[in-house]
């Protein structure tokens, strides 16, 4: 007779972002564990049917050794593992066709976040891809010194900088959060750009662009927030001039059909929750807004490649005593957040793509 199937445990992404922490292989956590022992006839609290106790000697959580390493202390294992903490999020709503729509939720920044994300990603920088990142996207346009440039998700302002810098331009740096406006422009001012790089706040639910005002809309990685994405991207084809590109990077979905349900819970914990389409749902309209599509470019993999990248090169700076206690818990939060982003990037239900678009 053939003995049953034993049931394995899974090893899941938590698992795997412990493992490149710490620089092992991934092993299933031990609730993981503890599941496949239920299954396979151990009892619920861990001990096989010899009565030994297979789960002894279990590992602190990940955020109980972060916590320790930042301080510098010993860290002893927990009962469980605590769930993650639980960013702000905002109730999902139905895409309006109109522009009476609530006043957008608002991502938190706090100066140690601010300070955390320019150390993990660069100066001027809070998210994954610096200078020479940018510099690659924007090549295929052909930017000049005569030309007009916006950038709607400037964040500190470090891409705004850079392109002007580069090329000579005079840049509109435009920033959904008020904290990061306010700081981008005092780098801006540190930097002596306040006049060629002013970072002002906007909202992008309902901010109108001057018609015909610019050769090139920059948007990296924001139109996934956004509810009243009809009105933003109908006001962005607008304000292109004749020959005027739109080129921007951005989350969007795999499949129209449903959201697995990892990925529902990735939506529900990030800072606001997305409002996702698929990159077909993104192109046809776009299309109907009369740009034509040039670079329709899936660079999911490429992003993975950058959060790691970013999160390698920041945990050899950040060092307990090197840096403001306050911020150990500042940088754990950005360690979750872009643990789950880059768990459901590698899911391969959401993508980031690359779109360049031509108004003709």
């Amino acid at each position: 007779m053939s003995a049953e199937p034993q049931a394995e445990a899974t090893i899941t992404f938590r698992d795997r972002f412990a493992a490149w922490w710490e620089g092992t292989e991934p092993v299933p956590s031990a609730d993981a564990r503890a599941g496949a022992e239920a299954a396979n006839g151990k009892g619920a609290n861990g001990k096989g049917e010899n009565g030994t106790d297979e789960t002894a000697g279990a590992k602190p959580s990940l955020r109980a050794r972060f916590r320790a390493w930042w301080d510098g202390t010993d860290v002893g294992a927990p009962p469980a593992e605590p769930d993650l903490p639980v960013p702000r999020t905002r109730v999902a709503k139905e895409e309006p066709v109109d522009l009476d729509v609530p006043e957008r939720p608002k991502e938190v920044w706090t100066p140690a976040r601010i300070k955390v994300a320019e150390r993990i990603w660069g100066a001027g920088y809070v998210s994954p891809g610096g200078t020479e990142h940018i510099m690659r996207l924007i090549k295929p346009v052909g930017l000049n010194p005569k030309m007009s440039f916006a950038d709607l998700n400037a964040g500190a302002g470090g891409a705004g900088r850079a392109v002007s810098e580069a090329y000579g331009m005079w840049v509109t740096a435009m920033e959904p959060n008020e904290v990061l406006a306010a700081h981008g422009m005092e780098e801006s001012t540190m930097a002596g750009m306040a006049k060629k790089v002013p970072i002002i706040a906007y909202d992008p639910e309902s901010v109108e662009l001057r018609p015909n005002g610019f050769d090139c809309v920059f948007v990296k990685e924001m139109f996934y927030t956004v509810v009243n994405k009809r009105h933003l991207f109908g006001t962005v084809a607008k304000s292109l001039k004749k020959n005027g590109h739109l080129l921007f990077t951005d989350y969007v979905l795999a499949r129209t059909d449903h959201m697995e349900e990892p990925t529902q819970n990735w939506a529900a914990h990030e800072p606001i929750r997305p409002e996702m389409w698929s990159i077909k749902q993104t192109r046809d309209y776009l299309e109907k807004q009369g740009l034509e599509i040039r670079i329709e470019d899936d660079m999911t993999d490429e992003m993975c490649q950058l959060i790691l990248a970013g999160w390698g090169e920041a945990l050899q700076n950040f060092r307990p005593g090197h840096f403001e206690p306050e911020l150990g818990e500042a940088l754990l939060a950005e360690a979750e957040l872009w643990a789950r982003r880059l768990g459901v990037l590698q899911s391969g239900d959401v993508r980031v793509y690359r779109v360049h678009a031509l108004k003709r």
